[in-house]
C-alpha cells in the first residue's frame, strides 16, 4: 500500500466513525486534550496548531483557554471535520478554524505558529520524521510542541482477543499504529532527529472497569479498530460480533476486568 492509499484508507476510516467519536466510552481523547492544555499553559495571545485535529479536542480546549489568542486544526477527514466545526458554533468559539487538508499541503508562513499539538496523530504519519519536520517549520524559535499516544499495553486484554478473533476470519491484521510511539524511548528517537530540546513526559494513567461486551464494543466500533470491521462483509461483521461478545463476556463473567487506556504525553521546546 502507498502513502496515497493510506492516507484514503485513514480518511475513509475516520469519516466512517465521525459521528461517534465523542461517545462517553472515548473519554480518553477529551480527558488527554485537558491534561495537554493544562500542560502547554498556553499564553492568552498565542496562536496554536493542531494536527490531526479530529473532532477538535485539543484544539476546543485551547481555544477557551486562550479567548485572545487562535486556534487552527488541520485533519484529513470532513467528517470529523464536521463534528469540530458544529462543537465550536455551538460553545460560540469564534477564535478557532478547521482546516481539510493533509499536513503536506499546508500553507503558513515559517515560524508562524506559538504551539504545534498533535494528539495521537503524529503515529498515523507513513514518515514521521518528515511530518514532524514539517510541523517544526511552522513553530517559532522558543515554542512548544506537544503529542500524545497510547502506551503500550493498552486495551489489553480486549484488544489481543479482538486482534485473535478477526485473524480467525482469514485477515491480516496491520501493525497498531500508536505502538510507533508507545514508550519514552521511541518518542525520545523520533525527537532527537528533530531540532528540539529534551522533552518532558507525562504517564497518565486512564482506564475503567468493564463489566460486558458491551463497553468495549463501544470503543470498537466509535474509534479505530472499526477500520479492520470495515474489511468484512456485512455477514462476516455480525458472525465476528457474535463469537467476539461470547469471549469478552466470559472474561468478565467472574469480575470487571481493568480496560488499560494509559496515555503518554511529551513535551518539547524548540531552541531559540
Amino acid at each position: 500500500m502507498d502513502e496515497q492509499q493510506r492516507k484514503q484508507m485513514i480518511r475513509q476510516a475516520f469519516d466512517t466513525v465521525a459521528a461517534g467519536y465523542d461517545h462517553p466510552a472515548l473519554a480518553f481523547f477529551p480527558q488527554t486534550a485537558a491534561q495537554m492544555i493544562e500542560r502547554l499553559d498556553p499564553p492568552p495571545h498565542a496562536h496554536l496548531l493542531d494536527v490531526c485535529t479530529g473532532t477538535g479536542v485539543v484544539a476546543l480546549a485551547a481555544a477557551e483557554k486562550m479567548p485572545a489568542g487562535q486556534v487552527t486544526g488541520v485533519d484529513l477527514s470532513s467528517g470529523m471535520l464536521a463534528q469540530a466545526q458544529a462543537k465550536a458554533l455551538d460553545r460560540g468559539l469564534t477564535n478557532i478554524e478547521f482546516v481539510h487538508s493533509d499536513l503536506a499541503h499546508l500553507d503558513y508562513p515559517a515560524q508562524h505558529f506559538d504551539l504545534v499539538t498533535s494528539s495521537f496523530g503524529l503515529f498515523f504519519m507513513d514518515d514521521m520524521a518528515q511530518a514532524l519536520r514539517h510541523m517544526l517549520g511552522m513553530l517559532r524559535p522558543g515554542g512548544y510542541i506537544a503529542i500524545s499516544s497510547f502506551i503500550d499495553n493498552a486495551f489489553n486484554p480486549m484488544s489481543d482477543i479482538f486482534l485473535q478473533r478477526y485473524e480467525s476470519f482469514g485477515k491480516q491484521v496491520p501493525p497498531l499504529s500508536w505502538k510507533r510511539l508507545s514508550n519514552e524511548t521511541l518518542i525520545e528517537e523520533l525527537f532527537s532527529g528533530a531540532d528540539l530540546e529534551a522533552p518532558s513526559f507525562y504517564r497518565l494513567p486512564l482506564g475503567f472497569d468493564m463489566t460486558s461486551a458491551d463497553n468495549w464494543w463501544d470503543i470498537v466500533w466509535n474509534a479505530g479498530f472499526r477500520g479492520l470491521l470495515n474489511q468484512l462483509s456485512e455477514e462476516e461483521q455480525r458472525l465476528f460480533k457474535q463469537q467476539h461478545f461470547e469471549e469478552i463476556n466470559q472474561l468478565c463473567a467472574q469480575q470487571p476486568v481493568w480496560l488499560d487506556t494509559g496515555v503518554i504525553l511529551a513535551i518539547a521546546r524548540k531552541p531559540e
